[in-house]
């Protein structure tokens, strides 16, 4: 894996996108936003995991997808079980075949994370995967009637 790179200013910032035009979320959201710029910062080769929520919604309309990395959508609670899943995967491929090690990000909503992901979460984090996990926390169940989260 590459080194950690900083950014001091805006020019800094890589122009490479790896978050691009075509997707469904509204104009000026935040989790775009977001996205954008954690995309911006991704330091090599990446896996995006996404459970089911607005960002995966409106960023993967088939037979279009606003992901320029290799993106898997899953369940809402299992994001982090299956980023520890690619995690292991790819460390096995890079001992017995030499391939590249991927850096892997994990998306989830607060509902997904918090609600019904906990225990993924919590295990990943006790095997001590190396891995981002982002939580976009709007405070509801956005795209399914706005229940609370």
């Amino acid at each position: 894996m590459s080194e950690v790179k900083y950014f001091k200013t805006i020019k800094e910032i890589p122009r490479e996108d790896r978050f691009v035009k075509g997707h469904r979320l509204c104009a000026g959201c935040g989790a775009a936003i977001a996205m954008k710029l954690a995309m911006k910062a991704v330091r090599g080769p990446t896996v995006v995991v996404n459970a089911t929520g607005c960002v995966e919604v409106a960023t993967t309309c088939y037979p279009y997808s606003a992901w320029a990395v290799p993106y898997v959508h899953v369940a809402f609670e299992n994001a982090a079980a299956v980023a520890s899943g690619i995690i292991e995967a790819d460390r096995i491929l890079n001992k017995k075949r030499g391939w590249k090690l991927y850096d892997v990000i994990a998306i989830g909503g607060d509902g997904g994370t918090f609600d019904i992901g906990l225990q993924a979460l919590s295990g990943a984090l006790e095997r001590g995967h190396n891995l981002l996990y982002i939580c976009y926390d709007n405070e509801a169940y956005m795209n399914t009637g706005i229940q609370r989260s």
